[in-house]
């Protein structure tokens, strides 16, 4: 009996002991989850000040050399004395600088545009909008919440940059003639659609084949957001994200 009993509580220690340890390793491997989360987070926050910079640099530092260039060339291509072709160069070459100038101000935006800091994430989305639907042949529709200007600058940078690489991928691979982009409160939590009327894809090809569908989606998650991707060959695209507005994270 004895050794029955000192059996079973033998039993019930180890028991124990494993119960135990599983906590331990369970709230281990949270801590590691969230530290990851933090270093990811960290490193999308140094990437963005790292934008930041250098389209300002763009800006305000080689726009404005360009600008110096072309208001140095453009009255010696308005003189009337030159000869033909040398007017011809002249005009040509104030032609290439305007061209240098409006492509570096545009990858300046598009690198952080100023109007996503200044006047927020629902004017950023219009612009982006109406400036993708200038060069890409096809309309695009945006529909956003006017009380999103609060979200905090990490999710704010997060939407934008959903948003913008969604319509990026529409531009380059769907052959949409329009794109709706809604970005919605319900609730606590935040709604995100891209949808298009292009080519579509199939879903799992695609991301088996190792492409940036699991990088936004991996960028969603780290927000503690979850996304899908809705699509069929010659049935459109939508792309949904819902995010938690609880963990919006810094405001810095």
């Amino acid at each position: 009996m004895n050794d029955a009993t000192d059996s079973g509580a033998a039993l019930r220690a180890q028991l124990d002991a494993l119960r135990e340890a599983q906590t331990r390793l369970f709230a281990d491997l949270a801590h590691g989850g969230e530290r990851y989360r933090q270093l990811a987070r960290s490193v999308m926050r140094m990437q963005e000040e790292e934008r930041r910079r250098i389209a300002r640099d763009l800006h305000d530092g080689l726009g404005q050399q360009i600008t110096a260039i072309l208001h140095q060339i453009e009255p010696l291509a308005n003189e009337v004395d030159l000869p033909p072709a040398v007017a011809a160069r002249a005009l040509r070459a104030v032609d290439l600088c305007a061209r240098a100038l409006q492509d570096t101000r545009t990858l300046a935006r598009l690198l952080r545009p100023k109007i996503l800091d200044d006047l927020g994430l629902v004017a950023a989305l219009g612009w982006l909008g109406r400036t993708l639907s200038e060069g890409a042949g096809f309309a695009i529709d945006v529909e956003c919440d006017e009380t999103l200007d609060d979200l905090g600058t990490e999710l704010t940078t997060l939407v934008f940059r959903a948003v913008q690489e969604c319509l990026a991928n529409v531009a380059r691979h769907a052959a949409a003639n329009h794109v709706l982009v809604v970005v919605m409160r319900r609730g606590a939590e935040l709604q995100i659609v891209v949808a298009d009327d292009g080519r579509g894809f199939d879903v799992e090809a695609k991301r088996q084949s190792g492409t940036g569908l699991g990088s936004l989606e991996e960028r969603v998650q780290l927000f503690g957001g979850r996304c899908q991707w809705i699509s069929a060959a010659g049935e459109g695209t939508q792309f949904r994200a819902t995010l938690p507005l609880a963990d919006a994270g810094s405001t810095a």
